[in-house]
């Protein structure tokens, strides 16, 4: 009997043994999905919320150390869901200040909301998030040279967002650009602020059918002066796999808050 239990032990390993993961290229860049709770996001600490009178709730973290730390707003997608997207978010980055995550005024069920798409009522939004959040935590909670992520519709939101406040939030990481978003009032916008623009980060798949709209953004963001940096992968489209946030995500962050 001892050749069939040294059988059994020999087939455990190898069934039960982790594969081998396929590193990403160096050079890639990718665009998140609006993603849903599922995998390791289970296993997280659930964020934190604020509840802001008339609208969703608000979800967050806190940043790993103390002090006064800068807000990375995430804006999600169209059926985005605010508080699985917050809970990958967090575990990218919690380094480098508050993670915050609004949620969008339209429910779309299960969780997902939307934006309407409307940028000037995300707007309001936001500041009420940024003031509640002051409130709750003081001098914590920095007011200026703060970072919007947004991706799809909230990539539209973060986009017009940010050309007009851009002494607030003058770090942008945008998921899935398009040129679209602006229009020529906010083009007209980047005109005038672009000097409070610190620093732009673009990531689209190389797949993703806003690709061609990406390099637009690209090129109007590099003609009026913003320092901005733009990759697309080739291997991605619209989604990327949870499991290659952090890989992919960090050192834009870490680019984008590197200066003052």
């Amino acid at each position: 009997m001892k050749w069939w239990f040294l059988l059994l032990a020999v087939c455990s390993v190898s069934v039960f043994a982790p594969a081998n993961a396929r590193a990403p290229r160096s050079t890639a860049t990718v665009v998140p999905a609006d993603t849903r709770a599922r995998g390791s996001a289970a296993a997280v600490a659930a964020p934190q919320r604020l509840e802001l009178p008339g609208a969703a709730p608000v979800f967050y973290y806190a940043p790993l150390a103390r002090g006064l730390k800068p807000i990375l707003l995430y804006l999600h997608g169209r059926g985005g869901n605010p508080e699985a997207d917050c809970i990958k978010w967090g575990q990218v980055a919690r380094e480098f200040g508050w993670i915050v995550c609004p949620s969008g005024p339209e429910d779309r069920g299960g969780g997902a909301r939307g934006w309407s798409n409307n940028w000037l009522g995300a707007k309001a939004l936001v500041d009420r998030t940024v003031a509640v959040l002051r409130d709750k935590y003081g001098r914590r909670v920095q007011l200026r040279g703060n970072t919007l992520i947004g991706f799809s519709e909230g990539a539209f939101i973060a986009m017009n967002i940010g050309v007009r406040e851009p002494e607030i939030w003058n770090r942008w990481l945008i998921l899935a650009a398009s040129d679209s978003y602006w229009g020529g009032e906010g083009q007209t916008e980047l005109e005038k602020r672009y000097a409070r623009i610190k620093r732009v980060y673009l990531l689209t798949g190389e797949q993703d059918y806003v690709v061609d709209s990406t390099r637009r953004v690209f090129d109007l963001l590099d003609q009026a002066g913003v320092h901005v940096i733009m990759r697309t992968p080739e291997d991605l489209a619209h989604e990327i796999p949870e499991d290659r946030m952090k890989r992919l995500y960090r050192r834009p962050l870490m680019w984008l808050n590197a200066i003052d």
